[in-house]
């Protein structure tokens, strides 16, 4: 699971990983490399669709953040399971 630290146990899964960290939070370098490796390993369209879901959750969450959309607190634990507690989110 990709969440734990392990490779993901999918074809190209390591490249997409590599590539999805690249795009959100490793942020100062570009990320042509792993992109390059994920067209290499798995073809230029999984690559083309793996940065768009990449940008659209980016966009999501600056888009929510911005407005100040409140977080439900039925998802509060999966908040602190991320590392943050929506509590101290200034609105």
């Amino acid at each position: 699971m990709v969440a734990d630290g392990r490779e993901p146990s999918i074809p190209f899964g390591p490249e997409l990983r590599a590539l999805t960290d690249a795009l959100t939070t490793a942020t100062d370098a570009e990320p042509e490399p792993q992109r390059d490796a994920l067209v290499a390993a798995a073809g230029p369209l999984v690559a083309e669709r793996a940065i768009g879901v990449c940008a659209t959750f980016q966009m999501m969450n600056r888009l929510l953040d911005g407005v100040g959309a409140p977080v439900r607190r039925s998802l509060h634990p999966l908040a602190a399971e991320l590392g943050f507690d929506p509590a101290e989110i200034p609105r």
